[in-house]
């Protein structure tokens, strides 16, 4: 069926631009996945986009600005792109993803490159399989292109590894990325590859996407399997995409989504998946109408907060202005800040889980336990200290503390969830965050060694909002400016579970409305960006 609606697609455009064709132009710095799969329908091959973004990356990952973004370039990423160009001749394209370079999270298990998580004690070792969101990329015909730095086994917010060292943000090097997937919101804004994939146990999809002046989505509890990435929580853990437009997020975000038997959460998203990859919430008037309500408990209030306050209040105004009825503020009867801070996974999860995933990688795989992984010294010092005190910590089963904040989490899902129902809301908005960001230098450790993040600045007012992740439910980061250090700003649109469509819809009426996204001053153009066909 896709294959023939994309043939239909082409016939249209090769009648249309025909005479037009050799003055074509694709730009890569504002084109959509849309906008792509028409250039290929054209003419375009995809073994042209990856040699542009494989100059670019020679350019600016490790020379000149040295991002420090990718792990590693999969070897085979011009063979794959020829062969899903002969395929499409031949065949048509398989989805809007046919050709589609996508860069990858070193937490995700990929068949054909190591997978990680950053550390040193898992260099070079290959997984025997994909996990489940990157076989259905692959199945859609996305090129699985680059691994991408991360902060190690995705325990922090500074974009730090012991195998890939720090990664810096393009919009300022002085700034942290972000994390713990800085490394893909740092190579997506340097245009190093289409989309990337992030996860998130806190905010670290929306985190590093706001910092890299990107579209952050995380799904719904549930609508995206796990298995098959390196685990930290059971019930908070989400994978998701970071791009540079709405649209391209929900058609990645589509393709990840569906039911896997190796994670049983994700029974909960069956029925879920669209049909349409969500073409049809991107609606320029999504907008008009729209009942949202602002949660001003989660802005901070402090003077250092007023740049991106005042950013994000510009941004209401255009929800304002496009239709929008808007409820500011929006009076919650709680303190959903300290409520969100009080509810978290604990200590129990982690064990079991990396237990079990490194069972996953084979019964040749040399680490089995997190004493094993340890005794292998290839890990970030900081993140001993946490190892050991979840290595220590009480079954899940019969343990009271983990069982209540479990009670905490459902309670708090059904209390946005009412609150939403007694205002009619569609959405609820607030800032990921209206600090400043640190410096590279302000997060480092005092005697030398790379610090980890360990979750302490989430903890202040105004930090990296973790509502959607403690509720499960979806939302999507939009940029709405830059504050005066040159880093991004970025507004949450959270919706209810599996509504998902619901808040494409808003952020992508707003993201028409007020375009933020500009290419970081440290990664210009080179000349391959544009390409004629």
């Amino acid at each position: 069926m896709l294959r023939t609606l994309a043939s239909s697609v082409l016939l249209t455009l090769s009648l249309s631009l025909a005479p037009l064709a050799s003055a074509a132009v694709l730009d890569l710095e504002t084109a959509t996945i849309l906008d792509l799969q028409k250039a290929y329908d054209a003419g375009l091959t995809s073994e042209r986009v990856v040699e542009a973004y494989l100059k670019r990356i020679e350019a600016y990952d490790k020379k000149g600005p040295a991002i420090n973004a990718v792990l590693e370039v999969n070897p085979k990423a011009l063979e794959i792109a020829r062969e899903l160009d002969a395929e499409r001749k031949a065949k048509g394209p398989r989805s809007p993803l046919h050709g589609v370079p996508i860069l990858v999270k070193d937490n995700y298990d990929t068949f054909d490159m190591a997978t990680t998580g950053g550390a040193k004690a898992l260099a070079g070792t290959v997984p025997p399989r994909d996990a489940f969101t990157i076989r259905r990329l692959r199945e859609a015909g996305a090129i699985i292109f680059a691994k991408t730095n991360l902060d190690e086994f995705a325990r922090g917010a500074t974009g730090t590894s012991s195998l890939g060292g720090q990664v810096l943000n393009p919009y300022n090097l002085e700034k942290i990325p972000g994390g713990s997937s800085g490394g893909s919101g740092a190579a997506v804004a340097a245009l190093f590859g289409w989309v990337g994939l992030g996860t998130e146990t806190g905010s670290s999809i929306r985190n590093p996407s706001t910092k890299a002046n990107l579209v952050g989505f995380s799904p719904s509890e549930g609508l995206v399997s796990r298995a098959g990435i390196i685990p930290i929580s059971i019930t908070y853990d989400r994978a998701g995409p970071m791009a540079r437009s709405v649209t391209d997020a929900a058609i990645v975000m589509s393709v990840m989504a569906g039911t896997d038997a190796a994670d049983l959460f994700s029974y909960g998203g069956l029925g879920y998946t669209p049909d349409d990859h969500w073409v049809s919430a991107l609606k320029k008037d999504g907008l008009k109408g729209a009942r949202i309500g602002i949660v001003r408990e989660l802005f901070g209030d402090e003077n250092a907060d007023k740049p991106a306050v005042a950013l994000v209040d510009a941004a209401i105004k255009v929800l304002k202005d496009q239709g929008a009825v808007v409820i500011d503020p929006l009076p919650t009867g709680a303190d959903l800040w300290a409520i969100v801070r009080d509810t978290n996974y604990g200590n129990a999860e982690n064990r079991e889980a990396l237990e079990a995933y490194f069972a996953s990688r084979g019964p040749d795989f040399p680490i089995k336990t997190i004493p094993d992984m340890l005794a292998t010294g290839g890990v970030l010092g900081r993140l001993k200290e946490r190892y050991a005190d979840e290595q220590a910590a009480p079954a899940m089963t019969g343990n009271r503390e983990y069982i209540g904040k479990l009670a905490g989490r459902t309670a708090l899902r059904a209390y946005v969830h009412e609150l939403m129902d007694r205002w009619q809301l569609d959405a609820l908005v607030y800032p990921h965050e209206t600090k400043p960001v640190r410096t590279v230098e302000e997060a480092a450790p005092n005697k030398g060694e790379t610090r980890v993040d360990t979750g302490a600045a989430g903890r202040v007012r105004g930090n990296g909002n973790r509502i959607s992740t403690a509720a499960g439910l979806p939302t999507i980061v939009v940029p709405v400016g830059f504050n005066t250090d040159g880093v991004s700003v970025g507004m949450e649109f959270l919706g209810k579970l599996y509504h998902e469509a619901t808040v494409i819809e808003l952020a992508y009426a707003f993201e028409q409305a007020a375009p933020a996204r500009k290419l970081p001053p440290t990664t210009p153009l080179i000349g391959v960006e544009k390409i004629r066909y």
